[in-house]
């Protein structure tokens, strides 16, 4: 009786080990984290991110130092990445933009058509149309660019910066909605973007000041995924000219509830935030009752409806 009862297991482990399991179901729509981290050098790349759609790269949003290395980490296959979203042209968000061109250039088997959208100029910022020629537009800076391994056409939206100004429809295709509207970030002109596809939703808040949470509230209203950038503690933990630019975990919390995500994810991280994650977590959870996580490069979220 043992040694059939023993038979009997054995069997029941082969067959468990033998039978294929069923895949795992693909998310329409996933990000996956370049760049978790902001202008100090600590160990992380710039605010970069890839979205996936049905398991392929299709858009970068941002572009910050480390991007090309992370790309090349994570095997990342460019060769539907037509689309490029920029929140604002501080050098950690934009600064391996070009890099970005070449690695996808250099892995084409056609030539490549880019729309490539961010925000209009202002101060010492360029529009984005120009800062896109001054890398490799004729006579910029990487003029060899455009023919170097694929032939490469640039189409540049600059986008309104004003708080003012509506939410827009820039990419209506497909099943692919991408929306955008201007927030702000002191006196570099600054945009957040909504990503839309087979009903989920994620929302790219930038860089961004606590002055320009409505707009914000009202491009993340009922979005799958906010990912929100967190570069300050809650006052008087930063420098306190800080705050003109980034909004500190409190009103994240309180954004986060108006805009009835259903999950955040606090990236962008400087050092004091990386130090003080549970003291940020419980300041937010002050007004978000929903689930909070803290971004790291590499990091892939299926985002679920």
């Amino acid at each position: 009786m043992q040694k059939l009862f023993v038979a009997a297991l054995i069997a029941l482990v082969l067959s468990a080990l033998l039978t294929p399991s069923a895949p795992a179901k693909e998310s329409a729509l996933e990000v996956v984290v370049l760049g978790s981290g902001g202008p100090r050098p600590f160990g992380r790349a710039g605010s970069s991110y890839i979205v996936e759609l049905d398991g392929t790269p299709r858009i970068l949003v941002d572009a910050g130092p480390g991007a090309f290395e992370r790309i090349g980490e994570l095997q990342l296959d460019l060769q539907k990445v037509d689309t490029v979203l920029l929140t604002h042209l501080h050098i950690d968000h934009s600064g391996d933009l070009a890099a970005f061109f070449n690695a996808r250039a250099l892995t084409s088997d056609g030539p490549i058509t880019y729309r490539v959208f961010g925000p209009d100029g202002a101060g010492l910022f360029p529009k984005t149309s120009r800062f896109v020629d001054l890398l490799v537009g004729s006579g910029g800076a990487f003029a060899y660019q455009k023919t170097f391994g694929a032939d490469e056409t640039f189409s540049v939206h600059d986008l309104a910066i004003h708080l003012d100004s509506p939410r827009t429809k820039i990419v209506d295709e497909d099943g692919l909605l991408i929306e955008e509207i201007a927030t702000h970030h002191d006196d570099c002109p600054a945009v957040a973007y909504r990503i839309s596809y087979k009903g989920v939703t994620a929302v790219f808040s930038g860089d961004m000041d606590a002055s320009a949470l409505p707009n914000l509230v009202q491009l993340a209203k009922d979005a799958n995924l906010l990912i929100f950038n967190c570069a300050v503690l809650d006052p008087p933990g930063s420098p306190s000219q800080l705050y003109a630019l980034h909004t500190p975990p409190k009103k994240i919390g309180e954004a986060a509830r108006d805009a009835h995500v259903a999950s955040l994810l606090l990236s962008h991280l400087a050092p004091d935030v990386e130090g003080q994650k549970e003291a940020v977590r419980r300041s937010i959870r002050g007004s978000y009752a929903g689930p909070i996580a803290f971004a790291t490069d590499r990091l892939r979220i299926p985002v679920e409806p």
